[in-house]
């Protein structure tokens, strides 16, 4: 475990061992907060959900923007924890928007719960602080700093993996959607390879890290391997029940088709599906062999890869 420094002195916890809390999320209606919020319940503890939409299945709901300091005033009173999901989600959002929510809207939760003397604050930032350079990791990279210095009694910064699982957005949930054509794609067997963890796992670390009372501690949470997108999309292929693709493209055409995507992006002014974003998992690593916080806990992954799509393409097909 690596530890930052902690802030002295603080107001006892009020909060025992054994005892469910009052657990601030933010970013509750979002991915990870709808697998989050049930795992918390079912913890024993009380759910104050925040966001900018009307009150979901949460009992106790603040509707704030995190863009909107003025909203989140009180919002941390009588709450023994925060959990910080809210954020920017997508990489392709401009510097400004990273700044605006994800810098400057932690900011404004810090100083709410410096006010309420919360006793534990985790912060759910990316592995790609680790792996990339682009806005979306340096706004996670300024949020971390903040919460490091906050000055909180607990404090818990968590890196999780790509997160998948029922109900994922993104280019996650392009490719299943180009894995479920009758005609397979011929995705390149080797190159970029990524760290995966399925939301439910997450969720289950989550909670775990409450009950753990970690001090200034941070941890990445992965599946523990790592996949190229071929291995992705043919366990994707398996579990709709789709043949599996017998070919290949090879590697060094994947940057050329990134490159007229990027230019058809710009003489369209239309997304093209195959451009640099839709292509990155093929372009760029991002991986995590840490193992500290499943040993920390006591706990190991409840996904493997091919389990956690088989219950994501079962779910997904129970909505449609």
């Amino acid at each position: 475990m690596r530890f930052f420094k902690g802030a002295g002195h603080w107001p006892r916890a009020r909060w025992h061992e054994g005892d469910g809390m009052r657990v601030l999320v933010t970013g509750a209606r979002g991915f990870i907060g709808t697998a989050l919020v049930p795992a918390l319940e079912a913890a024993g503890h009380t759910v104050r959900g925040v966001g900018r939409g009307a009150r979901p299945a949460v009992k106790d709901w603040w509707q704030a923007d995190l863009t909107v300091p003025e909203s989140l005033a009180g919002v941390c009173d009588a709450c023994e924890a925060v959990i910080h999901l809210a954020g920017v989600a997508h990489t392709r959002a401009g510097a400004h928007e990273h700044e605006a929510v994800t810098v400057a809207g932690t900011r404004a939760l810090i100083a709410e719960a410096r006010a309420a003397h919360v006793a534990q604050f985790l912060f759910v930032s990316s592995i790609k602080v680790e792996c990339a350079r682009d806005a979306y990791a340096e706004s996670r990279r300024m949020g971390e700093d903040m919460v490091r210095a906050c000055g909180l009694p607990s404090v818990v910064i968590v890196r999780p993996a790509l997160v998948y699982g029922p109900g994922m957005r993104g280019n996650l949930n392009r490719l299943v959607q180009m894995a479920d054509l009758s005609w397979p794609l011929p995705i390149p067997r080797g190159g970029a390879r990524r760290s995966l963890v399925h939301c439910e796992d997450l969720a289950r670390v989550l909670v775990a890290l409450l009950a753990h009372r970690a001090r200034d501690a941070l941890y990445t949470v992965t599946d523990g391997a790592s996949y190229t997108m071929r291995d992705i999309y043919d366990l994707m292929r398996a579990a709709l029940g789709r043949p599996a693709a017998r070919y290949a493209l090879p590697e060094g055409i994947v940057p050329a088709v990134a490159r007229f995507g990027d230019w058809m992006t710009r003489l369209t002014g239309r997304r093209w599906p195959w451009n640099s974003d839709g292509l990155a998992p093929l372009l760029a690593s991002c991986t995590s062999d840490d193992r500290r916080v499943w040993a920390d806990l006591g706990m190991v992954p409840g996904y493997t890869l091919a389990s956690g799509i088989a219950a994501m393409v079962a779910a997904r097909g129970a909505r449609l």
